[in-house]
């Protein structure tokens, strides 16, 4: 494939496009000789190159800081102050002196341009250091979009300029150029965008990205006619459909699959649950509760079916031992979740309201094993098939709460099928649903 395939082409500024690292690298220098009074020192002796990638680079929160604090006794909270001195240091050079693209970096610009794609760059410097340099090099300026550090709340190693650089192309074929481990860290957890990098041979984390973030196209320069560059590439866009990305397929398929392996035992359940309901006593009250993450889903779906003015309450299992007990009245309703159906608490509680409370209390539960102890305690047990989780360990409750979520909202929209848009704006003055209804 030709990297001319894509749409979107995103490059990071300093190190990427222009070559600025080791203007960087002196700024910081002429700072620190600044602050530790090494007048007539060399100060590009202070930090060498590879300690700057080393430690500059590096996505280890206050990895710079901690450097700097240890070997030259920075303290913490002088850091700002020097950064600051780094900046201002760092606006003279590139106000005084040339400055060059990375090998590459301005022939390619001029064919994307003469092809009509279009390029952005999305940088973690400052809008008033990209002015200076779209004076000086006049290319910059057509770009299609120029992203700085004022442009998000987060700089990279965080992904966030990248995800919204992605919401705001969604259509776009995407691929994005970085010079160092913080970009690659950030551009390689956007899914579709092509991560690719452009690093001199000696960086420090070259190997460390080759490692860890597999896929991403390692590159010497923008020479895109080298043979290299074009297997390369190929080599990379055959898994371009990455591990990440098909994991996040298998996530979502894997949800469908449960609710449709379930449709039949769950269509029956929500028929005989609702009949159940609507042949209550008029005084009874429903009460839904579960143990850990059921609990949630629980004191959930009681939201939705209070919305539909149906009168359920969410009751907190461990409290009932502790005098909770009480709130029970003969006729009334206790709808369990539990995913085993063998959940201690629940079994517990199951137990003393049949053999020891000794109240008229109809206990409804819903599983998803064919064989457990809340079955054999409860009136009525609705048993689905044996749920998939959605992670690798198969253990994580996610796919299973978000099946017996679907299974009890389902529930109160068939008790409550005849509610009226009156009644429902009645319920729900307020927020987006009641400014649609009003």
């Amino acid at each position: 494939m030709s990297i001319f395939d894509y749409d979107l082409f995103i490059f990071d500024f300093d190190g990427t496009l222009i070559d600025t690292e080791k203007l960087h690298l002196k700024a910081w220098n002429m700072a620190l000789s600044s602050f530790l009074n090494n007048v007539d020192e060399d100060f590009d002796e202070i930090i060498s190159f590879k300690d700057y990638q080393k430690y500059f680079h590096s996505i280890k929160p206050n990895y710079n800081k901690d450097y700097l604090h240890i070997k030259y006794g920075l303290e913490y909270e002088k850091y700002d102050e020097i950064y600051s001195l780094k900046q201002k240091n760092y606006e003279n050079i590139i106000l005084t002196e040339d400055v060059y693209f990375i090998k590459g970096a301005y022939d390619f610009l001029n064919k994307l341009l003469e092809m009509n794609k279009k390029f952005i760059i999305v940088s973690n410097t400052s809008q008033r250091f990209i002015n200076i340099f779209k004076n000086k090099i006049p290319i910059v300026k057509k770009a299609s979009g120029i992203f700085t550090k004022e442009s998000f709340m987060y700089r990279k190693p965080h992904p966030e300029c990248y995800i919204k650089i992605s919401n705001m192309y969604p259509d776009l074929k995407k691929i994005g150029f970085e010079d160092s481990l913080t970009g690659i860290n950030a551009l390689y957890q956007v899914a579709d965008i092509k991560p690719v990098l452009i690093y001199d041979e000696n960086y420090y984390y070259t190997d460390y990205i080759l490692n860890n973030y597999r896929e991403t196209l390692i590159l010497n320069d923008y020479n895109y006619e080298d043979e290299l560059f074009k297997i390369n590439l190929e080599t990379c866009h055959s898994i371009d459909n990455n591990e990440k990305s098909d994991f996040i397929e298998s996530i979502l398929n894997n949800n469908i699959e449960e609710l449709q392996n379930n449709f039949w035992d769950m269509k029956k359940s929500i028929e005989i649950i609702s009949v159940l309901l609507k042949n209550m006593k008029p005084n009874s009250n429903i009460y839904l509760s579960g143990m850990g993450k059921s609990g949630y889903i629980c004191k959930k779906s009681v939201s939705t079916w209070q919305s539909l003015s149906i009168k359920s309450y969410y009751i907190d299992l461990p409290n009932l031992s502790h005098g909770d007990f009480g709130v029970f009245r003969d006729d009334d309703v206790l709808i369990l979740v539990s995913n085993s159906g063998n959940t201690d608490e629940v079994v517990y509680i199951i137990d003393y309201i049949k053999n020891t409370l000794f109240k008229k209390i109809t206990i409804i539960s819903i599983v998803a094993n064919e064989d457990s102890k809340m079955e054999k305690l409860s009136d009525y047990t609705f048993i689905l098939n044996k749920i998939k989780e959605a992670d690798k360990i198969d253990m994580t409750p996610s796919t299973s709460s978000m099946v017996f979520m679907s299974l009890l909202d389902s529930i109160g929209i068939a008790l409550r099928s005849d509610i009226s848009i009156e009644e429902f704006k009645d319920n729900h003055p307020n927020g987006a649903l009641g400014v649609k209804n009003n």
